[in-house]
């Protein structure tokens, strides 16, 4: 149905509540303006796009993902983000006036067999302290590549150790937004990441080997609300006693995990203490997920391009995403994840998935200016300014492949999760000895 101009925007909010309440399956009492997307509608990233389908669809405009529009950037990235902000945002493109003729959060199919599968190293079963990792928590890996690898002996991951340098962060080419600029050098340390993104069955390995924990704690990791109809989209189960990822699921990445779900995993991985997940004091080693410098790097290298393999636009074969079609309803095994181990947003130094499948928690406090600080400049910057929000970093299969580029930043409250939001680990060179 076309709206007409003159809409108010009083009556463009009562229509957003309306196709809210039908995309999401929720009675209409329980939506009002003042309705957090995240907080109170439990929207995840598949829901938000859904919503700006049908909302284009409805009011026959284009909802751009993102734009230099200062106007568009200061409402999208409200914290929260209400239904009278999302009822904005169609009033300032109503009133534009544009024609509908692209398709912002669509693009053409990835052949789930065009990428390259590496053999999978994470681990399942129960990880035990014993004499033969005396030695150290990392194994050193053959390898003819300049980057040096080790594998981790808690879960098995598959770990790159990146060179100290001065690296270029952040970026002043024409696609950036403002909380991406200015590019500014930085110097960071030499520190070991995860090949991969971390998978349902190392995650599985972690839960099984910490044993029986207090229901709080998987409540702030992963369990959702008994009517949160995400549930239906988790990729792994308690038999019994034990953990296991869902047949067909092994070798996709963890999901719908919260950045205290991902933290708690980072420390265990690194023989840390995992209790500490909360990570509020902001001392080292309270967290292992990468800061945002040294996830940038790690995608990207010590120069400034837009993505991953350089400036070249992305395309189907390279990185999944953009792939949510409208209307589509999922199974869980039916969520168009690709395995961690294949060999899809490739970085420079060789990890997978640096662009596309699931976007990635990091440890930094979100802040929209926070690379106009001094604290930016310094040696292996962190943000421990406490924000509402945690950065996370590289898209996802849902959204458009320009979200995807290596200088793209955004935050989400650390207990969000959702079906496009997963994580990998830092390690520190000092455990190497």
């Amino acid at each position: 149905m076309m709206a007409e101009p003159s809409l108010s925007r009083s009556e463009i909010e009562i229509r957003v509540c309306d196709i809210t309440s039908e995309v999401l399956g929720m009675p209409r009492a329980e939506i009002s303006s003042d309705s957090r997307l995240l907080e109170d509608l439990m929207c995840d990233s598949l829901d938000t796009v859904e919503l700006m389908m049908e909302l284009e669809e409805h009011f026959n405009i284009v909802l751009p993902s993102e734009t230099s529009d200062p106007v568009h950037k200061s409402i999208f990235t409200r914290q929260p983000f209400r239904i009278s902000d999302l009822a904005e945002l169609v009033y300032v493109y109503l009133k534009l006036n544009l024609p509908r003729s692209s398709q912002q959060f669509r693009q053409p199919q990835t052949n789930a067999h065009s990428a390259k599968l590496i053999p999978f190293s994470q681990l399942d079963g129960i990880w035990k302290k014993s004499g033969r990792f005396e030695s150290g928590l990392f194994e050193k890996l053959e390898t003819k590549k300049s980057v040096k690898q080790y594998r981790r002996q808690t879960d098995g991951m598959r770990c790159l150790q990146l060179p100290a340098a001065e690296v270029e962060i952040g970026s002043d080419l024409t696609e950036a937004v403002a909380d991406e600029r200015p590019l500014h050098l930085v110097e960071l340390d030499s520190f070991l990441i995860d090949a991969e993104p971390v998978s349902t069955t190392a995650y599985c390995r972690f839960l099984n080997s910490v044993g029986e924990v207090p229901d709080q704690f998987l409540t702030d990791w992963f369990i959702l609300n008994a009517d949160d109809d995400r549930d239906i989209h988790m990729l792994i189960h308690r038999n019994q006693s034990e953990w296991r990822p869902l047949p067909g699921c092994e070798t996709w990445p963890m999901i719908l995990v919260s950045w205290y779900g991902a933290n708690a995993y980072s420390l265990w991985a690194n023989d840390r203490l995992w209790t500490s997940y909360l990570d509020n004091s902001n001392e080292s080693p309270g967290s292992y997920l990468p800061t945002e410098a040294q996830w940038e790097y790690a995608a990207r290298g010590s120069e400034s391009c837009l993505f991953p393999w350089g400036e070249a636009k992305p395309v189907p074969a390279r990185l999944r995403a953009g792939l949510h079609r409208q209307k589509v309803n999922y199974r869980a095994q039916t969520l168009p994840l690709a395995p961690v181990n294949m060999q899809l947003g490739m970085s420079p130094f060789g990890l997978h998935h640096m662009a596309g499948n699931v976007w990635q928690w990091c440890r930094d406090w979100y802040d929209a200016d926070f690379y106009q600080t001094l604290e930016a400049t310094q040696q292996n910057p962190l943000n421990r300014t406490t924000t509402l929000v945690r950065s996370e970093r590289g898209g996802s299969w849902v959204g458009p492949a320009s979200l995807c580029r290596s200088s793209y930043r955004r935050g989400r409250p650390p207990i969000a999760r959702g079906r496009c939001l997963g994580f990998r680990c830092i390690s520190s060179v000092k455990d190497l000895s």
